[in-house]
C-alpha cells in the first residue's frame, strides 16, 4: 500500500539529488582597470541531499540541504589565467521552515529566501588554496513535490540575483541559477 507525499513527509524524508538531471550557472567577475570582467560558468552537480518534513499545517521544514558541485573551470578573463574551484560544497546555513501550498496530498510547492554556506578550494597555476567558509545571503529556494509517496520526487530551484559574495571589491559571484531533481528512496 502506498502512502501520499504528505503522509510520507510526516517524518523527515531524505531526497537525493540526481546529478545527471541537475545543474546551473553562476557569474564570476573580476574588477579590472576598465571595469568588471564577467564570465558565466556552468555548474555541474556531483551529489546532494535535501531532508524535509511537513508539519501539521503542511509547511515544509527543511532540516538539511547540501550540494556538492563538480570542479568549476573559471574563464581565463576572471583571474587573468586559467583557474578552477574544487571541493565546492553549498549547504543550508540554518534549518528553514517554508510555507507550502498543497493542491492535494501528493502535490505541493514551497519557497523561502535562505542563507547558504559555501566551502571551496581555489586552484590557480597548479597551486591549491582552501578558502574559508563564505555566506551566500538571500538565495530564493523553491521546492515542488510530487509522486504517490513512494518515492517522493522533488524539483528544487535556487536563485540568487545580484551580488552573492565578493572579496575586497576584486572578485565577486552573482546570478546563481540552479535546477535540481531529487528523489526519495521508496
Amino acid at each position: 500500500m502506498t502512502s501520499s507525499v504528505r503522509a510520507r513527509l510526516a517524518v523527515t524524508t531524505p531526497l537525493f539529488v540526481t546529478a545527471a538531471a541537475s545543474g546551473g550557472t553562476i557569474t564570476a567577475s573580476r574588477n579590472t582597470a576598465t571595469g568588471w570582467q564577467d564570465g558565466a560558468t556552468a555548474l555541474a552537480v556531483a551529489d546532494g541531499e535535501l531532508d524535509a518534513s511537513a508539519d501539521a499545517t503542511g509547511a515544509l521544514d527543511v532540516s538539511r540541504f547540501e550540494l556538492e558541485l563538480a570542479p568549476i573551470d573559471l574563464p581565463s578573463d576572471v583571474l587573468g589565467q586559467p583557474a578552477q574551484l574544487r571541493d565546492v560544497r553549498v549547504a543550508l546555513a540554518t534549518e528553514s521552515a517554508m510555507p507550502a501550498t498543497w493542491s492535494d496530498d501528493d502535490d505541493a510547492a514551497a519557497a523561502a529566501t535562505v542563507d547558504l554556506t559555501l566551502d571551496w578550494t581555489l586552484v590557480v597555476g597548479g597551486s591549491a588554496a582552501p578558502l574559508g567558509t563564505q555566506q551566500l545571503q538571500g538565495v530564493l529556494v523553491a521546492i515542488s513535490l510530487a509522486g504517490d509517496g513512494e518515492p517522493v520526487t522533488a524539483t528544487i530551484g535556487a536563485t540568487g540575483s545580484g551580488e552573492l559574495w565578493s572579496w575586497a571589491d576584486l572578485v565577486r559571484l552573482q546570478g546563481l541559477q540552479l535546477t535540481l531533481q531529487a528523489l526519495s528512496n521508496p
